[in-house]
């Protein structure tokens, strides 16, 4: 796994959650670059952050990790 791929699933949940990078950032507490560099590949996620995240989009910390 690389960080860009963890990105895109960030991502694809978030579009999914039909919500903006702005939004998430809001919620999870970060700049909108923040989110903007994560879903990049440049930027690595704390397990806090990914806690906030899954909480936010409504998935298990698990469905992060999924990769197709």
């Amino acid at each position: 796994m690389e960080l860009k791929d963890f990105g895109l699933k960030v991502a694809k949940l978030r579009i999914k959650a039909g919500l903006s990078a702005y939004e998430l950032s809001l919620r999870i507490g970060k700049d909108a670059s923040y989110i903007h560099k994560l879903e990049n590949g440049k930027a690595n996620a704390t397990l806090k952050t990914i806690f906030k995240i899954c909480e936010v989009l409504e998935v298990e910390p698990d469905e992060l990790f999924k990769f197709d």
